[in-house]
């Protein structure tokens, strides 16, 4: 008889700690991997350019003093990935992870970019853009430091923050229906929880009226359990098993976005019109901002 276990929804903030070491932390969430020491952190973002995984990339942000000029250029341009904003005492400021700055196409964009790519730390720069000549017009700055600079919309705008969300895949399909966001999230394609890093066992997420229906429940995961267990002991991938894996099988997701789009998450996902799973879950993550200042 496989083994199954409850638990209850958590949150928990990602720091903008070292780019190398943040991206992998993130994009390990989607195989489950441990993050290891920074030298493998950085061979793996290696591996994951060298890919065209680049949906990680975005999961870290970089904010730019820059020229009148190259913020009128960015205006522009008018592509999502970048934010703008014009600080009181008229600094010009352009936001964006390094997702964008690989991707550039056109002359317009490389001309405005390279500033950006010169005013890098140098070892992303020198990783990531190898053989860029360096260009001036840019410098880096630190968001919460030039918080006073901003009005409060412009902060809300620029302010990214990263959470990882464990609830359950109903609530997850409902989370990546905001489009201002980047996630990374568990794979059940290649996740394969009858193995000892899944402590052999499936992994549900505790329903609201578990206490009333506990019985109910109780034979519905132990059902499902076995199935999946017998599934990959008889010859399946992980990938074809997950087809008996329920809404409430367990998931973990990173959510990266600005407080601007958080504040929506909010106000969407706290109402009493949402559903109950993704309230308590947003709360928790609300509750936190607050408990740290962020809100």
């Amino acid at each position: 008889m496989a083994k199954f276990q409850l638990i209850d929804n958590s949150a928990s903030i990602v720091p903008d700690s070292d780019f190398f070491d943040k991206i992998a932390f993130v994009a390990h969430n989607c195989y489950q991997v441990k993050t290891k020491d920074h030298q493998a952190n950085v061979e793996f973002i290696g591996r994951l350019l060298t890919g065209g995984h680049l949906a990680m990339i975005e999961h870290f942000r970089y904010l730019f003093k820059v020229s009148k000029e190259a913020y009128e250029g960015f205006k522009e341009l008018y592509n999502r990935f970048y934010d703008l904003a014009l600080g009181v005492d008229g600094t010009y400021y352009v936001s964006c992870s390094v997702r964008p700055l690989l991707e550039a196409k056109d002359s317009l964009e490389k001309k405005l970019d390279l500033p950006l790519i010169s005013a890098l730390p140098p070892d992303v720069k020198n990783f990531v853009f190898k053989g860029y000549q360096d260009e001036k017009g840019a410098s880096l700055a630190d968001i919460d430091k030039e918080k006073g600079n901003l009005k409060p919309l412009d902060y809300d705008n620029l302010k990214y923050v990263t959470y990882n969300l464990i609830t359950d895949r109903g609530v997850t399909h409902e989370i990546v229906r905001h489009r201002l966001c980047s996630f990374a999230q568990e794979s059940t394609r290649y996740c394969n929880y009858t193995k000892d890093k899944f402590s052999n066992e499936l992994t549900f997420m505790k329903p609201l009226r578990y206490d009333e229906f506990s019985d109910i429940y109780n034979r519905y995961y132990q059902e499902v359990s076995d199935t999946y267990f017998d599934l990959i002991a008889k010859g399946a991938k992980p990938d074809e098993a997950r087809s008996v894996l329920p809404n409430s099988l367990r998931a973990s997701i990173m959510v990266t976005c600005s407080l601007t789009e958080w504040k929506h998450i909010f106000e969407l996902r706290c109402s009493e019109f949402a559903h109950p799973d993704i309230r308590r879950l947003m709360s928790l993550v609300r509750d936190d901002m607050k408990d740290k200042n962020i809100l």
